[in-house]
This record gives structure tokens, sequence and C-alpha cells, in this order.
């Protein structure tokens, strides 16, 4: 309800009010007023009955009579006429001259009567007997009143009229009065006081009531406050809005750092996204080798001051001082932020580029590998609001630089190893790594193998170091022979073999001519190493197409060396009468040893690396002939897949492996070939036999990584559904064969098993030891597990120890045994 209308109805409210007790008390003084009249008229008669009386009792005086009855009717107006009766029947006088002598035809009421009809006014006629001697006996007369309610009613109406407009001058004057006050004390501070609240007014006012003074202050206070919270509030949310689009600008960033394939790419595009901030100008990314920054991610710089490839040199003072704040950041590891930049009268480059571009602040944060750990570069950025960067703004940028730092060390950190994993240490040339990843991408190539024959004795003679000089310097003039085509790839494939692919495997019978030449002229070369000049002559083995080229090959060289030929060209014949009579002998031999029981798991046990307490041991299969010789896997398994009794060797291991580990809680670790992944009915049983054993948290399975995964999606798929049963998974020979870092990363794998041809090599070959601490270093930030193979001597161990390989296996502890060590 409005102020205006609860004012009315108080008002009106007070009318009814005072108007009731007004009527009540008009009610009160009529009832006075007629009891007052009723007693005249009482009385007046009272009067007019002891004048009656007189003149009755003298005698002669009768004609008396009628004055004294004119004289009451004249003397009080409220009596309308009066009568006399002598006899109860007829009226002797009268005022009313027509009534004399007439007979009573009206009721009257008693005199008594009088003070109550006529208050209700419903009777005018009343009547009054009194009595009088005359001498001789007592005579009783009846006297007849008529009241003139004319009169007694027209005198109360005046009366009314009067009290009434008394009344109602005096409520106007009220009404009017309190409604003034009402206005000034009421109304207009609550006007006031409401307009005040509409327009949300900050200024007070005074009022006569402390209360309403009192109330404009707190008003005026709380809309100052509420003016201040909103300023606050606004400000607020400006810097969430404006940390938001920041949070989406880190967000889509991280994206790049799982997407990207490299450093370069994941430099270049957290650059661009970052620019394409509306808040943010130019930026880019610089890194340090040797004393040199170089800028490897960038985006355009109108200027072109800035550029990827930019080489700033941090000992150059000229250079230090035009990119000052980003090598102070990088320098004095910390970050670096300006802002008011177009104050800045610096001439140097960064102030330059950023009045160019109007940037008005700039901030450099180092960037690194891991926390405490020394910036290998920066991350540069300018910001167009002249302020700087918020506080929380520059929190999220560093948290950004350090997952960027994160992500391009272990990108640089990969791309290292995998050059090392790709390519020969001692030559320099591709690795059989390499040659196997060619292969995968086409189904049919030609593949020669080159073996320089007697290559060990090169080694016995002039020592380990000649040879590796011998092999590198055969490698180039390989180069140098084949460098003006680019149909021919060349690879090492370790010790003494090299390998060359042919891109146009339809030109055979050139292909073989250009073999035949390096054979003719590998002859007539004579190689000079620290004096001593060497002669070689070379074996080929060459297939011209087939869809398993290497082994093909491969075979063809080893056909050549026992036919004493120069170069054998592979051709079906070759070797299928000899791989049959094999294949049929193995077929038995393991058939035999199936039935016989003869097809036995021995255990290795493997160590921690300090403590050199056993933590598990890995199963290896093994063939017991008949006459008790032991056979390893190497002879027979890959005839066991090509006569199809692969599957039953993995039942036989897996049911002797578990049974044998059932109950004992150590884990043990079992090989798993492609072919046992990919076999739906040996995944069923592998799984019913661990689930009915209760044993699946202490079955390690090794992935053979070796043989080239590149079905990911079903590995994936084998694996997640055994890591619900609590297996764990190793990938085997890690750092040999199709290493692909890549690919590694997709399986949800515990450990690595680092392949046996890196371990032995670490006591005297650097390389090998730089791949080891890359694949340690790799296992630790991908916080998985690592296992040296092949640990064979002490010295082996000792650089074992020093890389930080967590656990190990090999002959310097325990040789595999068909019962466990303890």
């Amino acid at each position: 309800m409005k102020i205006n209308h609860f004012v009315i109805a108080s008002v009106l409210g007070f009318i009814l009010m005072v108007g009731a007790l007004a009527a009540g008390f008009y009610s009160f003084e009529r009832k006075a007023v007629l009891g007052y009249m009723t007693n005249g008229i009482a009385q007046s008669v009272f009067r007019l009955e002891e004048d009656l009386k007189v003149i009755l009792r003298n005698k002669g005086q009768e004609f008396h009579l009628q004055s004294i009855l004119d004289r009451v009717s004249a003397i009080d107006p409220a009596i309308a006429e009066v009568s006399l009766c002598m006899d109860g029947k007829t009226i002797a006088y009268s005022s009313m001259r027509s009534k004399i002598n007439t007979r009573i035809s009206k009721e009257y009421q008693p005199m008594s009567h009088i003070n109550m009809r006529i208050v209700n006014r419903s009777i005018r006629n009343y009547q009054s007997e009194f009595e009088y001697f005359d001498g001789e006996k007592i005579q009783t007369l009846q006297l007849f009143i008529e009241v003139d309610h004319e009169y007694i009613y027209g005198q109360l109406d005046r009366l009314a009229w009067m009290f009434g407009a008394g009344l109602f001058l005096v409520m106007l004057g009220i009404v009017i009065l309190a409604w003034f006050l009402a206005q000034q004390l009421f109304l207009y501070p609550l006007k006031k006081l409401a307009v005040m609240v509409k327009t949300k007014d900050e200024q007070k006012e005074h009022y006569f009531i402390n209360e309403f003074s009192g109330l404009s202050q707190t008003i005026a206070n709380t809309f100052r406050t509420m003016s201040e919270q909103n300023e606050k509030l606004q400000a607020s949310l400006s810097e969430s809005c404006y940390l938001d689009g920041i949070l989406r600008t880190v967000a889509d960033v991280n994206g790049y750092l799982v997407s990207s394939t490299n450093a370069d790419e994941l430099s270049q595009k957290c650059c661009e996204r970052l620019s394409k901030h509306t808040e943010y100008g130019i930026c880019w990314i610089g890194l340090v080798h040797d004393d040199e920054m170089e800028v490897v991610g960038c985006t355009d710089d109108e200027s072109r001051l800035l550029h990827r490839g930019l080489k700033i040199h941090l000992n150059h003072s000229e250079e230090m001082f035009a990119y000052a704040p980003s090598i102070h950041a990088y320098s004095e590891d910390q970050i670096v932020t300006m802002d008011h930049l177009e104050k800045n009268e610096s001439l140097a480059t960064w102030s330059f580029i950023a009045r160019e571009e109007n940037d008005g602040s700039f901030i450099a944060l180092p960037l690194r590998g891991r926390v405490g750990e020394k910036p290998f570069g920066v991350l540069s950025l300018y910001g167009r609001v002249s302020e700087g960067f918020l506080q929380k703004e520059v929190e999220m940028l560093e948290e950004l630089a350090g997952d960027i730092g994160f992500a391009i060390h272990a990108y640089t950190q990969r791309d290292q190893l995998t050059h090392h994993l790709q390519v020969d240490v001692v030559t320099g040339l591709a690795n059989r790594m390499s040659l196997i990843d060619a292969l995968s991408h086409q189904d049919m190539h030609a593949l020669a193998i080159l073996n320089i024959d007697r290559f060990s004795d090169i080694n016995d003679v002039y020592g380990v170091g000649i040879g590796d000089q011998v092999l590198a310097g055969y490698g180039h003039w390989l180069t140098k022979k084949i460098e003006k085509t680019s149909e021919i790839s060349l690879y090492m494939l370790g010790s003494d073999e090299y390998a060359l692919l042919f891109k146009n495997k339809e030109e055979v019978d050139n292909n073989i001519a250009f073999l035949e030449y390096l054979i003719d002229k590998t002859a007539e070369e004579s190689f000079m190493i620290e004096g001593i000049e060497v002669i070689l002559t070379i074996s080929v083995g060459f297939d011209p197409a087939s869809d398993k080229v290497f082994e093909n090959a491969t075979r063809a060289l080893k056909q050549a060396k026992l036919e004493h030929k120069s170069l054998l060209v592979y051709t079906p014949v070759l070797g299928a009468k000899k791989e049959q009579e094999k294949n049929i002998e193995w077929y038995k031999e393991i058939k035999e040893a199936l039935q016989d029981d003869r097809i036995v798991p021995y255990y290795q046990p493997i160590v921690d690396t300090k403590t050199h307490k056993i933590v598990k041991y890995e199963a290896l299969i093994r063939l017991i002939k008949a006459n008790g010789t032991i056979v390893s896997p190497f002879h027979f398994l890959e005839i066991a897949q090509k006569i199809r009794l692969y599957p039953s060797l993995a039942k036989v291991m897996i049911d002797k492996v578990l049974e044998r580990f059932e109950g004992l809680e150590t884990k043990v670790s079992i090989n798993l070939s492609n072919e046992d992944i990919l076999n739906t009915e040996l995944a069923d049983y592998m799984e019913e036999a661990i689930v009915r054993r209760k044993i699946g948290q202490f079955i390690i399975f090794e992935v053979l990584e070796t043989e080239g995964i590149t079905n990911y999606g079903q590995v994936s798929t084998f694996v997640e559904r055994f890591r619900d049963l609590g297996c764990s998974f190793a990938i085997d020979d890690f750092g040999s064969g199709y290493s692909n870092f890549d690919h590694v990363l997709k399986l949800n794998i515990d450990t690595l098993k680092i392949d046996a041809s890196l371990i032995k090599n670490l006591p005297h070959d650097h390389n090998s030891q730089i791949i080891v601490r890359h694949i340690c270093e790799f296992a630790r930030e991908m916080g998985l597990s690592t296992v040296a193979e092949f640990v064979a001597s002490e010295e082996i161990y000792r650089k074992v120890l020093e890389l930080g390989i967590d656990t190990c296996q090999g002959y310097y502890f325990y040789e595999p045994s068909e019962t466990l060590q303890r």
C-alpha cells in the first residue's frame, strides 16, 4: 500500500472514529435534552394542577379555569394543548376551544410515562389525574395534555445541526492540521526517502524526526557501500572475464602440448595461439644453445626484427641490450615484466617492436624442463595493456611456461633419443630400426645386404678402434657411390653389415649390375686407417622384390657365404627345400616335446640394482630334447609359429607358470608376441586361468617391442583388459628394433626393459651410454620403471648402477634355471 493511501485511510478511519464518538455523544445529549424538556412539561402540568386546585376550592372562581389553561399553552411551547375533564367523559375546559364539551375520544398515556414515550417519539397525548376537596368531598379531575412534537424535535434538530456544524468545523480543522503535520512530519520525509531509494541517492537529508534522519543516513551509507561494492564487483567481473579468456587461451595451448609432433611445431603453435588473445601482441620462444638464443617460434612482426631462426648472441653486448628483458629472464632465472612501454625511451629491439605494434607491456618467462633445473629458453610475450599484467595472469602464464618448458624438454629428449636409436653410432648412417621403419611403409621393395668378409679378423688384428674406423670409412665410401641417385638408400645394420634399399624395384638388372659394380670397386679400393692399408671384400644377398624382403635378403646372404659367392639373388626356390626340411624336422621335435611334456619354463631372477634383492622373475620357454639337450626359443619359436604349434606352446607356458607361482605372492613376467595378443582364444584362456587362480596382481606381460607393433588399437584393448585383472605390462627389448616413442606412449605400460645390445656395450661405448641415459630420463618423466637386460659382468653392473636403472637381469646375478632362486 502506498503511503498516501495509508494516510488517507488513516484520516478516514479517524473521521469515522470521531463520528462514532460524536454520534454517541449526540445520542446522550439528545436524551438529556428530551429529559430536561419532559421535566419542564411535568413541572408545568404540576403547577397547572396546583392552580386549578386553588380555583376549584374557591367557589365561584371557575371562570378562571379557561384562562389558566390558555396561559399554560402560551407559557410552555412544548405543550400544544391542555384540556380539563370534570366527569371523566366530557372535556369541560380546553386551550383548544373546539374540544370543549366533546367526549374523550383519544387514548392518553399516564403522565408518568412521558419521559420514556417522548424519547421514542411515539406518543403525543398524556393524562394526569389530581384530586381536590370541595368542602364536602374529594373530587377527582383529569388533565389531558397534547405535547407539541414539532416544537420539541425542531429544537432538537436545530441543536443537532449546530452540534454537527461545530463538530464538522472542528473535525475539518483537526484533519487539515493532521494532514499538514503528516505531510511535514511523515509523508514528506517518506517520499524523500522513497525517491532516495529509487534514485540510489547517496546524499543524506536532515528531518524533524530524528529516526528519519538516521534512516536517511543509513540509506545513504548503504548506497555508498553498495556503489563501492558494485565497483569492486564490476572490477572483479571484468578481471574474471579477462582471466577466463586467458584461461581458454592457456587451455588451447595445453592442447598443442599433446598434439604437436616436435618441439619446433609446438613452439610455433603456442606463439600463434597466445598472440590471438585480444590483449596480447607478438609472442616468441627462444631456446639457448651454447652461447646463443635461437628463436624457434614467433608470430608475425611487421618490423621484421623477429623471425624464426633468428640467433641472439648472449655474449654480444649490443644484442644483449637489444633483447635485454628476455636475456635477463634466462640468465637470472626469474620472470621479467615491463609496463608503460610507450614511455620507454630505449631504442632497443624489444621496446621498438612494442611501439610499432602499439603494445604497452612485456613479460619474459624462463623455460625449464623440471622445477629447480636451469632454464634452457624463454617465452616472451607483449601485452596491449599499458598497466602491465595482473598478478593472477602472471601466475597462469608462469604455469603455462612450465608446461611448455616440460613439453619442449620432453620432445627434445625424445628427438635426441630417437636420433640415437635411428642412427648408427659408428658410421652415422641410418640403422636397422630406420630400415624396418622404411620397409613398413611399402609392401614391396628391392633390398641388398652387404657383409664385409672376415671383418672379425680386422678387429682381432688391429683392434676394435681400427675396426670401427674401417666401418665408418666404408660407410662413407658407399655413401659417395650412391649420392648421385635418389633411388637408393643406405643403412648400417650393425656389426659388419650394410643394406641398400632400392626404390625402383622394377629395374632388377640395373640393380644387380650396380651391386656387381660395388663388389668390384670394393675389392679394388684400399682404405688407409692410421697408416694401415686395409683391403676389403664383400658378400651380397639380394632380394629383387617380395613381401619378406629382409628375411629373404638375409637368407640369400647366408647362402652366398656358404657357397662362397660374392652375390646371390634370392629366388623362391633358393630356400624352399631347406626350409621345408627344417620345418618338418622341427614339427616332429616340437610335437613330441608337447606330447612328452618337455616344454618347460626356466626362471631368471630380476634383482634390485642397489640391494641385489630378487624382486621378480622372468619366465623363459625351453625345449628339452629327448637326449636332454636344452634348446633356447631362438631355434624353434619362429618355426612353431609357421607350423601353427605356437598357441599350444603358449598355453603350456601359461599353465606351468601360473601353477608354479600360485600362492607365492611373487611377481613373474611372461613374454607375449604380437600373435599372442591378437589370439582371442588364447586371451580368453589366459583370463580364465588368471581369474581362477586369483594371481593377476603378480603377473607381468612383456610385449615384444622388437616385432614392430602396428595394430595399437587391438594391443591397447588387450592391455586394458588384463590391467583390469591386476596385471602389469612391460616393453621388452626397448632401444633396439622398431623403437617408436610415440607408439610406446600409446600403451598403458609400467616398465621398460632396455635391450641387451645397449646394456652389454655400456662400459666402452659412449653412445650407448647416452642412449641408455636418455631412456632412463624418459622413463622417469613418464613414471615407468626400468630393467637392464644382459648384465653379464661387474663392469656392466657398475655402469647400470651409475645410470640409475631400477632393476637388473643377467648372468652376473643369476642364470635362467628350472627352479626358483631364493
